[in-house]
């Protein structure tokens, strides 16, 4: 299964994804896939090195429309000799496993002033996932970049199913409906996760995403470990964040 976390930039997505692959591991064989451009902090989270971006397995960074008119040769070399793209015969620099054999991948990241916009990294995640070949047990995350990006690259269609993340934001919570109906359009399952919520936060998002018709599928409460964490850039520690997360995946039956 190939699981897409998406929300607003900063609602806690790659924590969340995170937690996911850490209560899923020993179940499943999990693989996290960071297609976030920006943000570099995900392999501290998960306790490994960074791998080598994906990017440079296909000679570096293309522009959009040759990534597109290229993308049946890409699919090709990132096969390898196989019948569609498996992670774990990927090169061994282009995937790191953690301690709890979980297997992070990453598209690419924008490190240079000046070198052009993200899109060619969305377009390379969304030919990789829609050319992927999962054994039964094997489950992929997806860490999407902040935003909706992603809509625009049609990277939702080689998914199959989003776990979309609000947080204590008015424009979270908007984000959220857009996402939704992609979802809905494209005839994917979704669920929409408040993250970060306390007792007061609960009660406006509640009030607030009722309002929006808005239905939020479960809850993620603020954890001062997980914030510790993520403030340090470790490994990432939690209590009540995990059990939230434990909970979300039992309604997503997944465990």
């Amino acid at each position: 299964m190939k699981i897409m976390v998406c929300g607003k930039g900063g609602s806690g997505k790659t924590a969340l994804t995170v937690l996911m692959a850490n209560v899923l591991t020993g179940r499943r064989r999990v693989y996290i896939v960071d297609s976030d451009e920006s943000n570099i902090l995900l392999p501290k989270l998960l306790g490994v090195n960074p791998p080598t971006p994906l990017i440079e397995y296909i000679d570096g960074k293309m522009d959009e429309e040759e990534l597109e008119r290229r993308q049946m040769d890409i699919a090709k070399v990132l096969a390898r000799a196989g019948s569609g793209v498996k992670l774990s015969l990927l090169p061994s620099e282009y995937i790191s496993y953690s301690v709890e054999n979980i297997g992070l991948v990453t598209i690419g990241k924008v490190r240079e002033y000046g070198e052009g916009c993200a899109c060619p990294f969305n377009i390379l995640t969304r030919i990789v996932l829609k050319n992927l070949v999962l054994e039964d047990d094997e489950i992929v995350l997806v860490d999407t970049d902040a935003g909706i990006e992603h809509v625009g690259r049609r990277v939702e269609e080689a998914t199959d199913c989003l776990v979309i993340v609000v947080d204590p934001t008015a424009e979270s919570l908007h984000s959220a409906i857009l996402l939704r109906d992609v979802a809905s359009k494209l005839g994917k399952r979704y669920w929409i996760i408040a993250n970060k919520v306390t007792p007061r936060v609960w009660a406006i998002i509640k009030r607030e995403s009722e309002k929006l018709k808005l239905k939020i599928d479960g809850i993620v409460r603020f954890d001062d470990d997980v914030y510790e964490s993520i403030l340090l850039g470790e490994k990432l520690k939690s209590t009540i964040a995990l059990e939230d997360v434990k909970n979300i995946l039992k309604t997503m039956k997944l465990i």
